[in-house]
């Protein structure tokens, strides 16, 4: 081993018994990280695989009732996580922090050593960086993407500074360095907060080389250039969409909105105020910025605790940290990466405290909030551009050290630096991941908190994902906080890894409204099941939680038995509203958990038999009327699920199109008050129903859904219970007329039918099968061959402990709900069957007034066929938020017919009824989809390059010589 080698393996030992000190509180107790703030690791491998594929979706289906992101940042991050996931979710929340934390004082390391420290202070300045309060905070807040951006920047800017030097050296190796920085830069794009940090950095770096008489000066602007849009590429899956979207709509998709909004897109107009408030909470003081000695918080993101009885030393090694930062601008030898550092500290300092300085007044406020309020709405947190303070600190802090030992008395100096470094970094070495949380002291609990992962956690998930039925659950209390009780389940943070959609995750879908209200209320309803079966949730999740404070207080006169930092405990008043609801059914499987039966569900797509138009009349008008008016009307006898509530409005053209779809006969209207306020609405509806078809569906993931209908003889309505977005399409699927009415090949494998004993009631008995295949109503149960359902055994900490197969040779099949049976034995899904269908075209202007008139449309694409989009005027919100199609068989005739050889879009029945096969897509993944190989293509070159680069270097070497 040589020398150089072992100094560096000495290094590195020493940071990592550093680490396991620092992490020791972490590793010694049982239980997984999670509980505070953003921390949110899965407990078993099977969500970290979910959380690895959904990131392949721009559609979160999992979250609500699903919504449109297209922010998948942490698509690597989960895509790496996922293999180590087997050891559970207890040793990935442990071990993962520690990595990171060591990674990012490994990657100062060479930095320093680039700025001609010694290994001493290569290493004070690996400590100082890797301890820093921005790593502490970003762990006990549970940013791990952004820790792991964090650790990358060091390496973003050697790979930059070597980058300017081979430029203005004239040295071969140009093109790798600026591929190896862009790729770095890219990778820390894991959260926009680093990944800007990362851009500013460079950018400074750069501009300071340019400006201040760098050699080959248009050589370095090229690079730069060169370097960005290599990162821009590595990430064009998400900054594509991201771009137009802001442009076409102004809408970011990003921020707080997301969770604490129910205005639907999150704009600039909606994030602005909430991010101006937000960026004066986090504007700091300049010494604090200076002296890293924030305002702690949640709202600050920063939290530093000085051990007791360090308080003065702490803030003397602050003092002597930033006086040796800023002595750099008196030092007599100057280099040009030392003094970008050095601009990028103070950039950094200004950045920090925000609009509390002139020239930090004119960046926010005339440079983001007037000139680019996206960045603004986006990026206004002030303590996300730490990592400008920290980084150059570490390497100043440690130069100015190294040239006062050079200037005499070494080892006292550098005794005196590791002294100060140490000091300062005690909040992290001294246990400032595990100190106890004090509520007289402290307002919010800053500091980690571990919960085991109980049998009954690992029970319940099993129990969720072995049903092969497609649901969604709700988990309670809804936007409830147990702490500071000591739960002993992990549901409360690992709920949005739920195997199935997490429903009511916040109060921001159009139906949390009205539930959250039944269910905290003085005087609540009892017909809540009702309402959730509208977002098909099944089942509802309970663990014994000691309390239920909520972040709403639903009844100011309250007395609640305990308040914590202002948010009532409401568990009392909810356990009692939740005995009330009917059609709720408590299901006795766990000890620890209770788990509620909605008997009121309804399936995800179903067919609708008649319309109801909603319209406020008088008094308050509510924000969503279609959802006041069903809040109601659920309590009523007479209420009919197969009813798709619209909202009127005052278009005349819709208000004709309205009238035309709810029909000539008679209609019943009915006027409602509303309980909390002096709302008017009118509700009005078709008396008669329409003979619904039955419907048979698949689906296929986050964004598609098979289905067929069979047997329509008269227009109607067909349901998806899944957030309305316009991007949603119905395209008509060409089949044989065999392979739409099934043609005895279902009946066939009937015989193989066993019903799943885990989907219980919910499966279709021998009997119901074969009476819905002999009615028509299932068209396929597969071609016979064996499908494979595979599950993990969970043990201790989460742990991968065994694994389970179950083999059958037809899918699943529900019994019919509402007009409609899930069939997993319909096809799947081509990755390019959605790619440019046809479509239905409007003949002129005049037909998008009367889209019900067979004699406006015209269709294209029929002939290559392939799908073709059923017309988007006939696109509706139902129910206030769902999806809804207005399927007519006469605008349906004018596709070809489908024959016994011959593919087309819908067959006859002896009675006249159509069968038909849709495919709901959401077509926004299409782009999604080509960005994604945009992006992989990137990454395939930038290794390809990376690889190459060393050997061809080596071949340039040998030449001179050959």
């Amino acid at each position: 081993m040589g020398r150089k080698t072992a100094v560096v393996l000495g290094a590195m030992i020493a940071l990592a018994i550093l680490v396991l000190l620092a992490f020791s509180g972490v590793l010694s107790r049982p239980g997984m990280v999670g509980h505070t703030w953003d921390w949110g690791v899965p407990a078993f491998a099977e969500q970290f695989r979910d959380m690895a594929w959904r990131h392949l979706s721009t559609w979160d289906d999992y979250f609500e009732t699903g919504r449109y992101h297209y922010f998948k940042l942490e698509l690597l991050y989960w895509w790496i996580l996922w293999p180590f996931s087997v050891a559970g979710g207890e040793a990935v929340s442990k071990w993962l922090p520690l990595v990171l934390t060591f990674c990012a004082g490994a990657a100062m390391w060479p930095l320093a050593r680039r700025q001609g420290l010694s290994p001493l202070y290569a290493g004070v300045a690996a400590v100082f960086y890797a301890f820093s309060p921005y790593a502490l905070s970003r762990i006990v807040a549970g940013h791990m993407p952004m820790l792991a951006g964090y650790a990358l920047l060091p390496l973003v800017i050697l790979a930059a500074q070597a980058l300017m030097a081979r430029v203005e050296d004239a040295k071969p190796g140009v093109v790798y360095d600026t591929v190896l920085t862009g790729f770095l830069l890219g990778l820390t794009s894991l959260h926009p907060g680093v990944g800007m940090s990362a851009a500013a950095m460079l950018t400074i770096a750069f501009a300071w080389r340019v400006l201040c008489g760098g050699k080959r000066r248009l050589t370095l602007c090229a690079v730069f250039v060169g370097l960005g849009l290599v990162a821009v590429a590595m990430n064009i899956h998400f900054m594509a969409p991201f771009v137009g979207d802001y442009f076409g709509k102004g809408a970011i998709r990003h921020g707080w909105g997301l969770s604490v909004s129910a205005e639907g897109d999150v704009t600039v107009d909606t994030e602005l105020p909430r991010r101006e408030a937000y960026h004066e909470s986090t504007s700091q003081p300049v010494d604090a910025s200076a002296l890293l000695r924030l305002r702690p918080g949640m709202d600050t993101e920063y939290v530093y605790p000085i051990p007791h009885g360090l308080g003065v030393p702490w803030h003397l090694a602050a003092v002597a940290v930033a006086l040796c930062v800023f002595a750099y601008a008196f030092r007599a030898r100057k280099t040009p990466e030392l003094s970008a550092l050095f601009v990028t500290a103070v950039v950094g300092v200004l950045l920090v405290s925000g609009s509390r300085t002139l020239p930090g007044m004119l960046f926010y406020q005339l440079g983001l909030k007037k000139t680019l309020p996206i960045l603004f709405a986006a990026f206004s947190n002030t303590t996300r551009w730490l990592p400008l303070v920290v980084l150059p600190y570490a390497i100043l802090f440690a130069r100015a050290a190294a040239d006062l030992a050079a200037a005499g008395r070494p080892k006292l100096v550098g005794g005196a630096a590791a002294l100060a470094t140490l000091v300062f970094v005690s909040p992290f070495l001294a246990g400032g991941l595990t100190r106890p949380f004090d509520p007289e002291r402290d307002i919010q609990p800053l500091t980690l908190k571990q919960t085991p992962i109980g049998p009954d956690d690992a029970a319940v998930y099993t129990f969720l994902r072995d049903r092969p039925d497609a649901f969604r659950v709700a988990y309670l209390p809804p936007i409830g906080i147990t702490w500071p009780g000591e739960t002993q389940s992990t549901f409360e943070w690992t709920s949005a890894y739920s195997p199935k959609p997490f429903f009511l995750a916040f109060k921001t879908h159009p139906l949390a409204e009205p539930v959250f209200r039944g269910l905290y209320a003085e005087h609540p309803t009892t017909t809540l099941a009702r309402l959730a079966a509208l977002g098909s949730c099944r089942f509802f999740v309970y663990p014994h939680y000691a309390h239920a404070y909520t972040y709403d207080d639903f009844q100011p006169a309250y007395a609640a038995p305990d308040v914590v930092d202002g948010y009532k405990d409401y568990k009392p008043v909810f356990d009692a509203n939740l005995a009330l609801q009917r059609g709720l059914r408590k299901l006795p499987l766990f000890g620890s958990v209770d788990v509620y039966e909605n008997e009121a569900f309804l399936p995800l797509v179903r067919p609708g038999d008649r319309i109801a138009a909603v319209e406020p009349v008088g008094g308050t008008r509510p924000a969503n009327p279609v959802v006041a008016a069903l809040a109601e009307e659920v309590a009523l006898p007479d209420y009919d699920p197969g009813t798709v509530y619209l909202r009127a409005g005052r278009d005349p053209v819709f208000l004709e199109f309205l009238e035309k779809i709810m029909g000539d006969g008679p209609k019943k209207s009915r006027l409602l008050v509303g309980r909390a306020s002096d709302e008017r609405l009118v509700v009005e509806r078709r008396q008669t129903p329409i003979a619904a078809p039955r419907v048979e569906f698949r689906r296929l993931g986050p964004t598609a859904v098979r289905l067929r209908v069979h047997g329509a003889t008269e227009a109607f309505p067909l349901i998806y219970q899944e957030t309305f977005h316009a991007g949603w399409k119905a395209l008509l699927v060409p089949r044989k007329a065999g392979e739409l009415t099934g043609a005895g090949d279902a009946a066939r494998l009937l015989a193989a039918y066993v019903p799943p004993p885990a989907a219980g009631t919910d499966a279709a008995s021998a009997r119901e099968l074969g009476e819905a295949i002999a009615s028509g109503a299932v068209s396929t149960l597969g071609d016979g061959s064996p499908k494979v359902r595979k599950g993990f055994v969970y043990g201790q900490g989460g742990a991968v402990s065994g694994e389970t197969r179950a083999t059958t040779t037809v899918g699943y099949v529900s019994r019919p709900i509402a007009g409609s049976m899930q069939n997993d034995n319909l096809p799947g899904f081509r990755l390019t069957e959605a790619f440019f269908p046809g479509a239905y075209a409007p003949k002129d202007a005049e037909t998008l007034s009367h889209p019900l008139d067979p004699a406006g449309w015209a269709v294209t694409g029929v002939g290559q066929g392939k799908p073709v989009t059923w017309p988007d005027a006939l696109h509706l919100e139902a129910y206030g938020f769902a999806n809804a199609w207005w399927f007519d068989p006469a605008i349906l005739r004018l596709l070809p017919e489908a024959g016994p050889e011959t593919p087309g879009y819908f067959t006859r029945r002896a009675d006249g009824g159509l069968d038909f096969e849709v495919l709901l897509s959401f077509a926004p993944q299409t782009s999604y989809l080509m960005g994604l190989a945009g992006s992989a293509a990137a990454y395939v070159v930038c290794l390809a390059v990376l690889v190459a680069g060393p050997f061809f270097a080596a071949k340039r070497r040998e030449k001179p010589h050959a």
